[in-house]
Parts: C-alpha cells; sequence; structure tokens
C-alpha cells in the first residue's frame, strides 16, 4: 500500500535565502553572469532554461539552483523573460522561477508597466500571471481590485479564485440589507467558479435567498451507477486483482455480460453470486454510498459503471476524471487507467484524485473499482465515491446516463 504524494511547496523567503546565498558563493567564484544575459529577441537563455527543468533528480536540482543565483542579478526590465520561462516549465521549475522573478522585480525601478501588459495578455501562462498580479499587488495593494475588477472569468484559476472569493464576501454582506444585488454576485459566483468550496459556499449564500441550486448538478457529478459487489479484498490483498467485471470491461469495453435474455449474467462474488444493481445518490455533493447496497461489508471491491454521451462539447476532447475516495480505488475511462490509489481511510474531498482523459464521439465509459479494508473504528466506516469529469481548467463537463437494462 502506498501513501499519496505531497505536491512540491511553493518557496517562499527560506528558498530566496538560499538562492542569495548561492548567487554570493558565485561571486566569490568569479561566477555571476553579467546583467542583461536575457533578451526578448535572443535565442531562449540556456540558464532561464536550466531553472525551469528541474525533474527532482539531485543533478537537475543543482543545475537550477546555480543557475538562479547566476541570473538573481538581472535587472528589473527583465523580469518579463523570467516570466516567459513558465510556459515550458516543471512544477519544480515554476517553484524556482517564482522566487527567481521577485528577486529580480527588486533589481533596480518597479516594472509596472510591463507587468500590467503581461498580467492583461490572458494568452499567457496562468502560472506566470498569477506571479505578475502578486508583484503588482504587493508593489501597490490599491491596484488589486482594477486587477480582479473582471477576473472571474480568468483562465488562471488562482486570479480567478480570488475574484470569485472577493465577489462572496460582498454577496454576503449584503444578504440582509440589498438581497437583489447579493443573488446577482452570488449567481455570478457559481456560474463562474472552478473552486468546489467557493461553490459550495455560493449555493448556501443562495438558499437565504430562496434560490435553489441543485450544487451535485452544478458541479458536474455523475450519481447514476451501476454496481456489483462485493468481492474479495481479504487482508487487503486485492488491489490488483482482476475481478471478472474488470476483465470483461478491458477485453471487450463492457464489464457486464448479458445473458440470452438480455439480463446480465450474476458474476461469482465474496460470499456467493452477486447482481448489478443500480444506484444512485441524492447527496448534496454527489456522494455515492456503497454500504447501503452491498450490506456494509469489508475487506470488499466493488465496481461502478456507467455508459454516457457528452452534451454541448467539440469532440474527441481533452478532459480529466476527478475522482473523490476514502478507501483505494481505480477509475478507468474508455478502457484506460487513469487513477489508481491504494490507500484507505486518509480523508476525502471533491477533486481528491486527478486523472487525464479522452472523451470520444458517441458512448464513452467510466468503470470505477471501489475497495474497503477490515478495519472496525468507527472513523473507518465509509465506503463511498463522488466522480465527475471537467475541462482542464475544472469546468464540469455535462454527460448523460446510457440507459442499461437490468
Amino acid at each position: 500500500m502506498r501513501h499519496a504524494s505531497r505536491p512540491p511547496l511553493a518557496i517562499g523567503d527560506t528558498r530566496r535565502s538560499q538562492l542569495r546565498m548561492l548567487a554570493f558563493g558565485a561571486l566569490l567564484a568569479g561566477g555571476l553572469h553579467a546583467a542583461g544575459l536575457v533578451a526578448e529577441d535572443r535565442a531562449p537563455n540556456p540558464e532561464l532554461q536550466a531553472v525551469a527543468a528541474p525533474d527532482g533528480t539531485a543533478a537537475s536540482d543543482r543545475a537550477a539552483a546555480q543557475s538562479a543565483a547566476n541570473l538573481q542579478s538581472l535587472p528589473s526590465e527583465q523580469v518579463i523573460q523570467v516570466l516567459n520561462a513558465f510556459g515550458q516549465a516543471t512544477p519544480r521549475g515554476k517553484n524556482w522561477l517564482r522566487a527567481l522573478a521577485a528577486d529580480v522585480a527588486d533589481n533596480g525601478p518597479f516594472p509596472r508597466e510591463a507587468l500590467q501588459r503581461f498580467f492583461d495578455d490572458r494568452s499567457g501562462d496562468p502560472d506566470a500571471r498569477y506571479v505578475a498580479f502578486q508583484l503588482l499587488a504587493q508593489q501597490d495593494p490599491a491596484l488589486r481590485t482594477e486587477l480582479l475588477a473582471e477576473a472571474q472569468t480568468d483562465p488562471s484559476l488562482p486570479v480567478r479564485y480570488l475574484r470569485i472569493r472577493d465577489l462572496l464576501d460582498e454577496a454576503a454582506g449584503l444578504v440582509d440589507e440589498r438581497p437583489e444585488e447579493a443573488k446577482a454576485l452570488a449567481t455570478t459566483a457559481i456560474e463562474n467558479g472552478r473552486s468546489p468550496a467557493q461553490l459550495e459556499r455560493a449555493a448556501k449564500l443562495l438558499e437565504q435567498l430562496d434560490v435553489p441550486v441543485d450544487l451535485a448538478e452544478t458541479l458536474g457529478m455523475m450519481r447514476s451507477w451501476l454496481v456489483i459487489g462485493p468481492f474479495d479484498n481479504t487482508d487487503s490483498e486485492d488491489f490488483d486483482t482482476a475481478y471478472v467485471p474488470e476483465n470483461r470491461y478491458l477485453e471487450l469495453g463492457t464489464p457486464i455480460d448479458p445473458q440470452n435474455g438480455g439480463e446480465p449474467a450474476a458474476e461469482k462474488g465474496k460470499r456467493g453470486p452477486v447482481q448489478w444493481q443500480k444506484v444512485s445518490s441524492d447527496d448534496s455533493q454527489g456522494m455515492v454510498d456503497l454500504n447501503a447496497p452491498l450490506s456494509n461489508e469489508k475487506d470488499a471491491v466493488a465496481y461502478a459503471y456507467q455508459k454516457l454521451t457528452v452534451q454541448g462539447e467539440q469532440l474527441p476532447l481533452k478532459a480529466e476524471a476527478r475522482l473523490g475516495s476514502i478507501t483505494a480505488n481505480k477509475v478507468w475511462v474508455n478502457g484506460q487507467l487513469v487513477i489508481s490509489n491504494n490507500v484507505y481511510h486518509s480523508g476525502t474531498r471533491i477533486d481528491q484524485y486527478v486523472g487525464e482523459c479522452q472523451l470520444l464521439p458517441g458512448e464513452n465509459t467510466v468503470l470505477i473499482k471501489v475497495l474497503q479494508n477490515a478495519q472496525t473504528e468507527p472513523w473507518a466506516q465509509d465506503w463511498q465515491f463522488q466522480f465527475r469529469l471537467t475541462h482542464p481548467d475544472g469546468r464540469p463537463i455535462k454527460t448523460t446516463p446510457v440507459e442499461v437494462e437490468l
């Protein structure tokens, strides 16, 4: 069993101090480059490429650290070249570039106009534009309101998040005295928000204003499933055991074996024959409970299946499968494994696990494998999942289940 890995931490003041120490060491060695290494009309600078490229290996981290030290004395007007390097950067590289951009911006007159032009161009890298926003807002806090004025539709999710938060804060303050304005602000938030927590807050505000909201529908949660189980997971050893529905799905594209009369055949389960059954969720966040239909079974495996069509999109479509599950899980979309986590009772949340997938014209399929272990503690009883398909920016994709007769 493995534990979920933690994402790399953003670089803050400690890393900046490390960069300054590295720069000082490079100076002593005579290795600090002259200012003006990077120019917009030249080929990509190899030092910036090294800062952008660390992949977790010790050698790439050393190269990034040394190059960041060498570039740290660039004049402030060249901060845009640092931001341009975000486009091809690894996640670790973006952390280095964030710190480097902050240091370079301090090396001379603050480049406000250049940073604002960079931020205003929504075709730029979303993370780099957020760094530009942070630099501008830190240098002149009064700019924050202007920069975020129309950011509820910004492709940079951190920037959009800040604007949606402001809209919700304003709406909350207007609920009693100016309810129509509060309603308009909360509606804008729920139409444009991408954060599940913000969407939940917007829904609660609208409910206070007597505007019902189907939050699960807004989030794009898939709530109707065909479920079969339990299969055996004694001692939590069957994460990679492919039971018949799984094998059939991977070989034939469907986990269901129809008998001559058209009804799905029973499968051999943990305690005898098991049948497919329809399970749906009425939870406000689309959580699908497996305990009720599968009798709170322990040391067990369940499969959930949905055949679906995609509405209102140009297909084929690059998408993301997003799963929340407190227990071990696997997800296949159109026969491709996109999510796999052998972790039990470590917490759950909306969009806990994300995997890239492709949606096709016509019918698409999703198969989810959800496992339960033998723990009997009260906090280890949940056996459930929630699932949705989204665009890479978190915008939900509307789907319609294809009816399968049972």
